[in-house]
């Protein structure tokens, strides 16, 4: 196994700059580091505003903020005003957790951050984003730069244009290849969503070892009720996005949803896209989650 904190300085290797309808990774660059600062990643719907509520309770200890998205906003999102996005995160008080959707190699790299990357199956995502899409308001519709007028209301169709391409968003694959790849950083963390919402006890703590902060049993408590789904299903106000439909946006929280929607054809033809785009390894634990240091041998 190589030893990756014996490789130099990203600094070093060629950086990506991402730029479309809705990021631009040169925003990363405008904001002034601190060295406590965490970066929650994910290509999308895998579990990001459930793993920044966690982290805020880590933090903090508590969630008595009146919106997530103000006190963890996503960096790179182009559409809201630079100045004005600046100041904010420039006056968040420290630890900051910032949201991203980059690929590693598109965000600046500190050896003092850390970063937790979140990844679930991709059969999982397409269905949440299915879903996530189809609660959108009709006036995020009309207003997103995003191409919504021909959105699939099949979710087959949907499906067989997300797998080739990722529209109407980016390519997953190539997000979960750019993050294994650096996978043994010490400063970065993969987190599989299966896990996440089946032990997420252990879950937890991992992620309080890893962001060094002591987890006692009343905040362990705290924490696994303030990130259940109930609550942040009754407490909707302060998750919510504005552009979603009530409780559009924190939907059912479970994987395994496109069985009885894909053929078995289906089902194979992704898990062979799966291997051999991100190769044996990471397909298995993409498709299973656990201890992926132990499936990297195999």
């Amino acid at each position: 196994m190589k030893n990756y904190q014996q490789i130099p300085s990203l600094e070093s290797q060629d950086k990506i700059v991402v730029q479309d309808y809705l990021r631009d990774s040169t925003i990363w660059d405008c904001i002034t580091p601190r060295v406590s600062d965490i970066v929650i990643a994910s290509c999308y719907k895998s579990g990001t505003t459930l793993t920044q509520q966690i982290i805020n309770l880590l933090v903090h200890g508590h969630d008595e903020f009146d919106s997530l998205h103000n006190l963890s906003p996503w960096v790179e999102h182009q559409h809201d005003p630079l100045d004005q996005k600046i100041e904010q995160i420039d006056k968040l008080p420290s630890r900051r957790f910032l949201k991203t959707h980059l690929s590693f190699k598109a965000l600046p790299y500190y050896p003092d951050w850390k970063y937790i990357c979140l990844v679930r199956d991709g059969r999982d995502v397409a269905m949440s984003l299915f879903n996530h899409l189809h609660a959108l308001t009709q006036e995020a519709r009309l207003t997103s730069p995003v191409q919504f007028y021909n959105l699939s209301s099949n979710f087959v169709e949907f499906w067989e244009e997300w797998l080739q391409t990722g529209k109407p968003y980016w390519d997953w694959f190539e997000f979960i290849k750019n993050w294994w790849e650096f996978r043994h950083f010490p400063n970065i963390l993969l987190v599989h969503y299966r896990d996440l919402i089946h032990d997420k006890p252990a879950q937890i703590e991992k992620i309080a070892d890893f962001l060094k902060i002591n987890l006692d049993r009343p905040l362990k408590d705290t924490i696994f009720y303030k990130s259940s789904l109930e609550y942040m299903k009754q407490n909707y106000e302060k998750f919510k996005h504005p552009d979603f439909e009530k409780h559009g946006f924190i939907n059912k929280g479970i994987n395994g949803r496109w069985q009885t929607l894909l053929s078995q054809k289906q089902i194979k033809e992704y898990e062979d896209i799966l291997e051999q785009k991100l190769g044996y390894a990471c397909a298995l634990w993409v498709k299973n989650g656990g201890n992926f240091l132990a499936m990297s041998t195999i």
